[in-house]
């Protein structure tokens, strides 16, 4: 019996379905590479070096599980646990997009209130000093 695999307990009924079991833990590593790919856009950066490459790869990665555990950390979010990534990105880019506007308008506005408060007090010391120079 030299040169026969063990099968264990239970025969080699199940040999045949090992490469289907196998491909099944690959398969969660491809849905997530394909969804990198076409929904984050995460794969259209080129580097050269292997230690560029490296850091990409662990970029991505970490992006890539950023958005997954999203929904699970912000209640904002919540409801797009069993949704489509379609969705959650098209959301998450509302978001972003509405908190951009925020910051530039409340940039501006700060921006504005500050220019008049200063064109304001320029004026009043431009008023008075104008004044002492003619008394002078």
């Amino acid at each position: 019996m030299a040169g026969k695999i063990p099968t264990g307990s239970g025969g080699g009924s199940h040999m045949p379905f090992i490469p289907l079991m196998l491909y099944a833990f690959r398969w969660d590593i491809e849905v997530s590479y394909y969804e990198q790919k076409t929904f984050w856009s995460l794969c259209s950066y080129m580097v050269r070096s292997r230690k560029g490459i490296e850091m990409l790869v662990n970029l991505i990665n970490i992006t890539y599980c950023a958005m997954k555990l999203l929904p699970y950390q912000d209640e904002t979010f919540s409801k797009y646990r069993a949704e489509s990534v379609q969705e959650f990105r098209f959301a998450l880019s509302e978001q972003i997009r509405q908190q951009v506007f925020y910051a530039i308008f409340v940039g501006k506005a700060e921006t504005s209130i500050k220019s008049n408060a200063l064109i304001k007090c320029l004026k009043t010391v431009g008023s008075e000093t104008r004044g002492s120079f003619i008394k002078l």
